[in-house]
């Protein structure tokens, strides 16, 4: 007698009713994944520079002496970092507030986003870590919170900092810059967003450090790993380092999954050595849009789906959530029946 093929297979509506999966799943976003999501610029058509493009886009390489304006525009971290060790101050600081000035004024469109679609494609077990400055992913999450329907979110850190988010290095709490601290009042201090790519100080008792202690929290419980537009450059060997202590002994995670999402038509075998550190043998995915991704063919149920294909070897069926631009408020309807579930 044949089995019964039910039992080898996942429908859409069991995926959905399913929210057992208690492991985390992990999302470290780079500048890559603002640009895709927002390629021909924010709201009012202000363009989205990814970081080696900030002194060209920002017009800032005419700020540095003459003999760094062109580092400036190839390696804008390199440049800076010379800067700051040989000054002038002044120059330094003001080339701070023109970076901060100009990602504060960066705005998401109406409609909804990539960035909102990523929100609500993760629920509260999981987490987003990004190492961009830009205010799109607070302002998703701010503009979706206020329809008062979505379950739960992902929690939220900045490793680089942001123009939104404050703290108080009192009572170790971050809020939205210009509020304050419901412990003891004070207001938020601002995070800083440059430093020298040698002394990126993720020891510094702030911000920084908080958010770097809880990036190794999650990567050594987690379930799934997406790398979305970040490139782990080769300059900032602190912060490989510590994602690295977090992730563990690849011998360790062999039951784990990654996944990297980089722009199309990028280079594969470039990007699997890049990350080999976090890929045991065969469990990982490379993508060139993050709608082939997992997070976007089972939103909400990531780590279940995999468990269902890799583990019981059952046949699955892809969920695919919605692709914006569209109304805000359709896209959370399509997610209705996922939140219920949850509920129950």
């Amino acid at each position: 007698m044949m089995p019964n093929s039910e039992f080898f297979e996942v429908s859409v509506e069991e995926e959905i009713a399913d929210a057992s999966m208690g492991k985390p799943h992990v999302v470290l976003l780079g500048a890559g994944a603002s640009r895709a999501a927002l390629p021909n610029g924010d709201k009012n058509g202000t363009p989205v520079p990814l970081l080696r493009e900030v002194a060209k886009d920002l017009a800032l390489a005419k700020l540095f002496p003459a003999d760094f304006q062109a580092l400036a525009v190839s390696d804008f971290e390199a440049a800076y970092s010379r800067l700051f060790e040989r000054g002038p101050k002044e120059t330094v600081a003001e080339i701070d507030s023109r970076v901060s000035d100009y990602f504060s004024q960066l705005q998401l469109p109406d409609e909804a986003n990539l960035y909102d679609l990523l929100h609500l494609c993760l629920r509260g077990k999981d987490a987003i870590f990004t190492f961009n400055w830009d205010p799109f992913l607070m302002q998703a999450r701010s503009r979706l919170a206020n329809l008062g329907r979505v379950p739960s979110f992902p929690q939220m850190f900045f490793l680089h900092g942001n123009v939104t988010v404050g703290f108080c290095a009192k009572d170790r709490v971050s809020g939205v810059k210009g509020a304050h601290c419901n412990k003891c009042r004070e207001p938020f201090t601002v995070s800083r967003l440059l430093f020298p790519v040698e002394k990126k100080n993720y020891q510094d008792a702030g911000l920084i450090e908080r958010e770097w202690q809880a990036v190794r929290a999650y990567l050594k419980d987690a379930f799934m790993l997406t790398v979305f537009g970040y490139s782990a450059p080769v300059t900032d060997i602190e912060a490989v380092t510590l994602l690295k202590e977090g992730w563990g002994d690849l011998a360790d995670r062999n039951t784990e999954q990654t996944e990297i999402i980089n722009r199309p038509g990028s280079d594969h075998d470039a990007l699997s050595k890049t990350w080999e550190s976090f890929i045991h043998t065969h469990h990982y995915e490379i993508h060139d849009s993050f709608y082939e991704s997992w997070l976007a063919n089972h939103p909400r149920r990531s780590g279940e789906a995999h468990w269902n294909q890799y583990f019981e070897a059952k046949f699955i069926s892809n969920n695919p959530a919605p692709q914006p631009p569209m109304d805000i408020k359709e896209l959370v309807d399509w997610f209705q029946p996922l939140f219920d579930a949850e509920k129950d």
